[in-house]
This record gives C-alpha cells, sequence and structure tokens, in this order.
C-alpha cells in the first residue's frame, strides 16, 4: 500500500468515527431538546404556568442543531463518495437517522415559531399592523402542517390564537372609537354646544386602524355608524336648526363643534357654506387613500342617499319662494347648489353617477308648485280645524224693508240678490282670505301654468266639503248652535266662489257649488232630525195613548207636550239670531212639523176616546198650536205658519173635530169640499169618528155621507 493510500484510509477511519460520535451525541441533545420544548409547550399552553425558559433561546438551539445536523449530512455525503462500498451502510444508516432528528427538528421549529408569535402579540410596542401580521404567521404555521395536528400542544395553540385574534379585535374597535370620538349635550340651553366630533391621531395612525378594521371585517359596521352620526348629530341639525359649525385644529387633534347659531338667516347659501366646512373638515382629517380604500367614498356609500334626501327636501325646498315673481332670483341661487354638487363629487362623496341633485334643480317650476300647494293645504287645514263659536255678523248693511227698496233704471231692485243678514264665524273669513289670495295670484303667473292654480282652489275647496263635517262632528252632535253656524260659514262659502268664478277666468269650483249647498242643508236637516228623534220619544214616553180612556192623564201628557215645546223653543233661540229668516222659518217649521206628524199619528191609532178625554186632548193640543207661532217671529199672522209646517192644517182639523159635533163635522166635510176635506183622508176621517161616537145611526149615516160625497 503506497504512502498516499494508507493516509486516505486511516484519514477514513478517523471521520468515521467523528461522525458514529457526533450523531450519536447530536441525536441526545434532540431528544433532551424535544423534552424541553414539551414541557416548555405543556406549561405555556397546557397548564398555563409561566413559562421557565424562553422560547426564543430555544428556538435558538434548535437552529443551531439543524445546522450541525446540515453539517453532518454534508460531511457523509463527502465521505460517501471516498468510500462508497465499505461505508454505504453505515453511512445511510447515519443519514437517516439525521434526517428523522431534521423532521423532528422542523415540527420544533414550527410550534416555537408560532408560539413565539402568538408571545410577541402581546407586547404593546408592536403597532396593530404588526401585531396583526404575527398573529397571521402563526395562523399560517397552524394551519398549513399537517404533523403539528398530532401534537398535544396543537389545540391549546389554536385556542390561544383565537383569544388573543378577539383581543385584537376589540382594541382595533376601541382604538377607531378613541380616534373618532363623538359628544353630545341633551341641555336646551341656547348658549350651549350641541355636538362636538373630535378626531385625534395622525393620519398614518387613522390608516393603520383602518386597516386593522378591514383585517377583521369591522369597517363596514364602523364607517356605517359614523355615517349615520354624520347625518342625524351633523347635518340634520345644521339644516333644521341651524346650527353654527366651529373647526379647531392642532397637531393630530382636530375638533368641529355645533353650536345654537345666533343669527337666524336660513339662506340657501349659508347653509351650504356649513355644510361644506363640515366636508372640508372631514377630508383633511381623514386619509384620502388607504391602500386602495377611499374613505370618503366609502363614507359616501352609506351617507349620500340620506344626504341627498335631506338636502334636497328641506334646504332646497325651503329655500324655494313663494311668489312666482321672485322664481327667476331663486335660479341664480341654485348655481350654488350644482356647485356644491361638483365639490362633494370630486371629493368622492358623491359616485359620478349620482345626479340627483342636477335633476332636483332642473325640476323647479314643478317644485314650486309642489311647495305653494302644500303651504296653501296646510293653510286650510289649519283653518278648517278652528272653533266655530267665534262669530261676525255679515251683510248687516242688507237688512231692508220692503219701502227702503232702491229701485235701478230698469227697475230692478238693488237689493234683491244681496245675502241676508246673518252670522258666520271667523275662521270661515280667513278661509275667503286663503281662497282670495290663491286667485290672486294666477294674475302674475304665465296662462299656460293657471290651471295649477285651479287645481289648488279645486282642492281647497273639496278638503272644506269633505273635511269640515268630520273635524266638527262632535260638536254637531251635541250644540245645535253650531249646525247653524256651520250652515251659514258654508252657504256664504258658496255665495262668494259663485261671485268669484267670473272674475277669476271661470274657475272650475263652480261644479262645487251644489256639493256646497247639498252638505249645508244635509247638516241643518241632520240637527233637526235629532231633535224631532228627541221629541218623539218624549212623546212615546208619554200617556198620550192611555189618556184616551182615562181622563186623569192629562196632566202628565201636558206636561209632556210643554217638554216638546221647550226643546223646540231652545231650538228657536239658538237659532233665531244665526240663520237668515228664510232658513230659520224652514227648518225650525221642519221641526215643528215633526212634533206635529208624530201627534196626528198617535191619534189615528186611537180606536175609542171618551167625550172627556177628547176636550182634554182638543186643550193640550189647541195650546200647542197657539203656542207654535211664536217660535216664527217674522209672521204677523199665525195662520202664516202653514208656510213652513206641513201638517199644521191638518192638526187644526184634529183639534176642531175633537171639540165638535157630528153635526159640526158635516158643516166642515162641507160635501167634500171644506177644510176638513182637503187635510184628511176618508179612512182618518172614519177612524177618528169611531172612536170619538159611538155606534149610532146618526153616525153610520155620517160616515154614508162622508164616503158618497168623497168617492163623487
Amino acid at each position: 500500500m503506497s504512502f498516499l493510500a494508507a493516509v486516505l484510509a486511516s484519514a477514513g477511519e478517523v471521520e468515521m468515527t467523528d461522525l458514529d460520535k457526533n450523531v450519536s451525541e447530536l441525536k441526545h441533545k434532540i431528544t433532551n431538546l424535544e423534552y424541553d420544548i414539551k414541557e416548555a409547550m405543556e406549561q405555556r399552553y397546557m397548564k398555563f404556568a409561566v413559562v421557565s425558559r424562553d422560547a426564543a433561546s430555544l428556538l435558538d438551539t434548535a437552529q443551531s442543531y439543524s445546522n450541525q445536523i446540515n453539517n453532518l449530512i454534508s460531511r457523509i455525503d463527502n465521505q460517501t463518495k471516498r468510500e462508497v462500498v465499505d461505508a454505504m451502510s453505515d453511512l445511510k444508516m447515519f443519514k437517516s437517522t439525521l434526517e428523522e432528528n431534521k423532521n423532528s427538528l422542523i415540527i420544533i421549529e414550527q410550534v416555537l415559531e408560532a408560539s413565539m408569535n402568538l408571545t410577541s402579540d402581546s407586547q404593546t410596542k408592536l403597532s396593530l399592523a404588526d401585531r396583526i401580521k404575527n398573529l397571521q404567521t402563526a395562523q399560517d404555521i397552524l394551519l398549513n402542517n399537517e404533523h403539528l395536528t398530532k401534537l398535544d400542544v396543537y389545540k391549546p395553540l389554536m385556542r390561544e390564537h383565537q383569544r388573543l385574534t378577539d383581543v385584537l379585535h376589540s382594541n382595533c374597535i376601541a382604538a377607531w372609537r378613541k380616534k373618532i370620538e363623538w359628544s353630545e349635550n341633551d341641555s336646551d340651553s341656547q348658549d350651549s354646544w350641541r355636538v362636538i366630533l373630535k378626531i385625534s391621531g395622525s393620519q398614518e395612525d387613522i390608516c393603520d386602524t383602518i386597516l386593522a378594521l378591514q383585517h377583521f371585517d369591522s369597517l363596514n359596521i364602523e364607517v356605517k355608524q359614523f355615517a349615520d352620526k354624520l347625518i342625524n348629530l351633523i347635518v340634520k341639525p345644521i339644516i333644521i336648526q341651524n346650527l353654527q359649525v366651529d373647526v379647531v385644529k392642532f397637531v393630530n387633534v382636530s375638533t368641529m363643534t355645533l353650536k345654537v347659531s345666533n343669527n337666524e338667516d336660513e339662506f340657501l347659501s349659508a347653509i351650504i357654506k356649513k355644510l361644506k366646512n363640515v366636508f372640508e373638515f372631514l377630508s383633511s382629517t381623514l386619509p384620502a387613500d388607504i391602500n386602495e380604500i377611499q374613505i370618503m367614498s366609502y363614507l359616501g356609500s352609506y351617507a349620500s342617499q340620506q344626504f341627498c334626501k335631506h338636502f334636497k327636501d328641506i334646504v332646497i325646498f325651503n329655500a324655494i319662494p313663494v311668489k312666482y315673481h321672485n322664481l327667476n332670483n331663486f335660479r341664480e341661487d341654485l348655481n350654488e347648489v350644482l356647485e356644491f354638487n361638483k365639490y362633494l363629487s370630486e371629493l368622492g362623496f358623491f359616485e359620478e353617477s349620482n345626479d340627483e341633485l342636477i335633476k332636483y334643480v332642473e325640476n323647479i317650476d314643478n317644485l314650486f308648485f309642489t311647495k305653494i300647494s302644500q303651504l296653501y293645504y296646510d293653510r286650510a287645514r289649519t283653518i278648517i280645524k278652528k272653533d266655530l263659536h267665534d262669530l261676525v255678523e255679515v251683510n248687516n248693511e242688507n237688512r231692508w224693508s220692503p219701502d227702503e227698496d232702491v229701485v235701478d233704471d230698469n227697475g230692478f231692485c238693488q237689493k234683491i240678490f244681496a245675502y241676508p243678514q246673518s252670522k258666520v264665524s271667523k275662521s270661515l273669513l280667513e278661509f275667503l282670505d286663503l281662497i282670495d289670495t290663491v286667485a290672486s295670484e294666477m294674475s302674475s303667473i304665465p296662462e299656460n301654468s293657471t290651471w295649477r292654480y285651479h287645481d289648488i282652489l279645486n282642492n281647497i275647496t273639496i278638503m272644506y266639503c269633505d273635511v269640515i263635517p268630520l273635524q266638527h262632528c262632535k260638536v254637531l252632535e251635541f250644540h245645535p248652535q253650531q249646525s247653524a253656524v256651520l250652515y251659514n260659514n258654508i252657504m256664504y262659502f258658496t255665495r262668494k266662489l259663485a261671485e268669484l268664478s267670473p272674475t277669476y277666468k271661470n274657475l272650475l269650483i263652480v261644479h262645487l257649488l251644489e256639493k256646497l249647498k247639498n252638505l249645508a242643508s244635509e247638516i241643518l236637516h241632520s240637527q233637526c232630525k235629532q231633535q224631532i228623534t228627541q221629541i218623539e220619544k218624549i212623546v212615546n214616553q208619554s200617556d198620550i195613548i192611555s189618556m184616551a180612556v182615562n181622563s186623569n192623564l192629562g196632566y202628565s201628557v201636558e206636561k209632556s207636550m210643554s217638554q216638546c215645546y221647550d226643546l223646540l223653543s231652545i231650538l228657536s233661540g239658538l237659532w233665531r239670531d244665526i240663520l237668515p229668516s228664510t232658513v230659520y222659518c224652514k227648518f225650525i217649521g221642519y221641526s215643528c212639523n215633526g212634533l206635529f206628524e208624530c201627534l196626528v199619528n198617535k191619534l189615528f191609532t186611537l180606536e175609542d176616546i171618551s167625550a172627556t178625554s177628547a176636550e182634554q186632548y182638543s186643550s193640550i193640543f189647541n195650546k200647542i198650536v197657539k203656542d207654535i207661532p211664536t217660535l216664527f217671529p217674522v209672521f204677523q199672522e199665525p195662520k202664516e205658519v202653514h208656510r213652513y209646517v206641513p201638517k199644521w192644517w191638518q192638526l187644526n182639523e184634529l183639534v176642531y173635530i175633537l171639540s165638535s159635533s157630528m153635526k159640526d163635522i158635516e158643516n166642515r166635510w162641507a160635501d167634500g169640499k171644506g177644510p176638513l176635506a182637503n187635510e184628511l183622508k176618508v179612512d182618518q176621517i172614519k177612524c177618528l169618528l169611531k172612536a170619538l161616537f159611538q155606534n149610532t145611526d146618526r153616525r153610520a149615516a155620517l160616515l154614508k155621507h162622508i164616503l158618497a160625497t168623497a168617492q163623487s
């Protein structure tokens, strides 16, 4: 053997011996390290005890062993090349053992790295982004290695990761709400602040917080809450309450305060200026672009729709003038709205496709008529709700007597068509002023737009017809006087509308005049029916039927009749000074006729009337006949009452029959040509004769005579 061969053989033996020694020592150290790691993991994640050794130190040790393994594997490869045949089996065994230990070290390194990232998360000096990155790294390690799932420490590590994630999530939300801080003052003091929005921290800090919220999918919720508060606590108070905006800026701290404004101006330009200050404050304090997140656009996606609605419906709508001749000047003010819309679009708060404000101001003519319609309808509704009892007399100057009539050159009485003297509610005069205002406005607008005012007048009149009886239904039910007042109101309103029609271009409201007249008549008829129902109730509860055979009941019946008359007398007193005389007579007569009809019908149901009872009936009814004309002061002759009481003569004939003999009745009949024949039918007379007189030849002859002369 040559010297060189001997040296190489000797070196190979030494190398093999060294490798065997190193592998054995390294295997022993790795085993000890595994036990140390297991003990540390159990204490930290499974037993929740304080870790006695630093995970970083353990990781350094593991990495040192890994380097030694790599060095030994390299040496083995080199040795294998020298002694391929002799050392093949030994070296393969060493290599296999080392590779197994290397896999163990890889798992150990992953566990330690995950543990270090979870541990470092508790260090408050790290930023939110770094803490999120550490948690993400730990999560990737734990989820992307199936060998780790077999370890006992795997589930505790996952629980710790979830706990730290939840804590960090809460910290992110708290950090955001600390940077965006709202303060509200519930005090009603006019000198106090109402809302304060404080934005703290540099834009880098705010960016960091926003990205953290985005990582936890909480950015949408927080931005939406911010948008809702922006609208409800900032925008709406500026628009509705005209609050003043004060902005104060320091390094990393900016404050916007809403205070009660000392000036009362609500001009369109003033409100736009205040709102613009708000958006300038937000754009200067919030970061513009964060990893493709434009915070103003994000905010606008939640707030722009509400903002447009309030700005259109309140700011612009309230600024629209109520006089047509001011509308052209207002169009110039709308340029500020268009500029403001452009500013919000450039800011990103409005999307490029958002043209709501532009379309709204382009429709300004329709908005003008919508506003004045709403204004007039609201005023009309307010007037209709007012009480009726505050009265004023109308057309007092038209009270006249026949000898005071003034005749014109054509022979016509100048006052024949004058509205009669009566009383109406002051609220009606307000309503008529409103009608006159609307009609007068038509003279200042283009001819092609007058139909809009026609519609307003038409709708106001319909509103009056439909709403006023419902609005005052309870009052009308219990207060007859209010029925008379409302009748006067409606009829006077009808007359004024009729006078207004030819003056203002033949208004379309003429077709409603008949509806108004019918409504007025229905109101008084309804009141009369209510009084007649009360009268019938009194008559039915009286002894008027029993008195036919029991004359001792005369006082009771007389008392009931007195109650009926008192009821009519009270109604007369309530209506007499309110209604025009002809209307008063018509409806008081209608009520009196209800009493007469009730009495006549009761008498026709009697089958037997004693002579004494007949006299008492005659006396009681005769008193009513004498008292009723006092309810009609306009008549000088009581007999004229029959013009308004259709049953007047019929009751008079009944009184006559009750107190007359058969001979007198025959004369009153006068062969079917007398007053008795004019008021009573043959069957009615037969009923009365059978009830009053006994069945004698004389009665039979009289009945036969009446029947014969009636047929002829």
